[in-house]
């Protein structure tokens, strides 16, 4: 296969990815504390997602933000469209490089890094935790794009996408090291609905997929298209 032919082929497996990072977490874990992580994060994300009344979607505006990067610079969707130097903008709500799920999905996108290059689409991250880097993400060295800290989720609630998980599942996660107290900017419990938004050039969303089961993502190929789409 060609070398322009493998990201496309990647990004295919990601469901398949998904999937198998899933049995591996259950075979780890065990069944029974594994449904509590799943459904103490899936069942306060579905209730906070449908009580919204600000969640973007296609057609809307987006939000205006300026956030600190995990470099220690601001990065402004404003001031970035204002350049006009990228077709369309791809901004991914992420949970923290402690997320399985999250590494898995950005890798997916960053084996289409050369397409998304070709549709001259800009790829951000947008994540609760304080000190995230965009190697911490991928878990592939060299890869940088911007990483940007949204202090108390801030911004993800601009989208319409932050929620709490419920006690159990927090106490699971702090049994495994994972608190997120001490790791989110702000001190606290918010996290992302796992949502990823296509901007184009007028600063209105063209994709838009968000999902309270975050063992659910897009796959890469589609955010391609889309940004391919938008290509002028």
């Amino acid at each position: 296969m060609s070398e322009d032919k493998a990201p496309m082929r990647s990004a295919a497996l990601m469901a398949a990815s998904l999937g198998e990072f899933t049995d591996k977490l259950i075979a780890r874990r065990g069944v029974e504390q594994s449904d509590v992580l799943f459904g103490g994060q899936i069942g306060p994300a579905t209730r906070a997602l449908s009580v919204r009344t600000n969640s973007v979607d296609v057609g809307d505006k987006a939000p205006d933000f300026s956030l600190p990067t995990a470099e220690g610079g601001m990065w402004s969707l404003g001031e970035h469209l204002a350049q006009g130097k990228c077709s369309s903008s791809v901004v991914v709500f992420y949970r923290g490089s402690w997320c399985g799920y999250c590494n898995i999905y950005l890798r997916g996108l960053l084996e289409t890094r050369p397409l998304l290059s070709d549709a001259n689409a800009a790829l951000i991250a947008v994540s609760p935790e304080a000190a995230p880097s965009s190697g911490d993400y991928a878990g592939t060295a060299g890869s940088t794009f911007p990483v940007l800290i949204d202090h108390g989720g801030k911004i993800a609630e601009q989208f319409g996408l932050t929620f709490e998980m419920d006690d159990a599942a927090k106490s699971v996660l702090k049994g495994s090291g994972i608190d997120l107290e001490t790791r989110n900017a702000g001190g606290k419990w918010i996290l992302p609905v796992p949502g990823t938004f296509v901007i184009d050039r007028t600063s209105h969303i063209a994709y838009a997929h968000v999902d309270a089961d975050y063992r659910n993502r897009p796959e890469p190929q589609e955010i391609v298209a889309m940004c391919q789409s938008l290509l002028r």
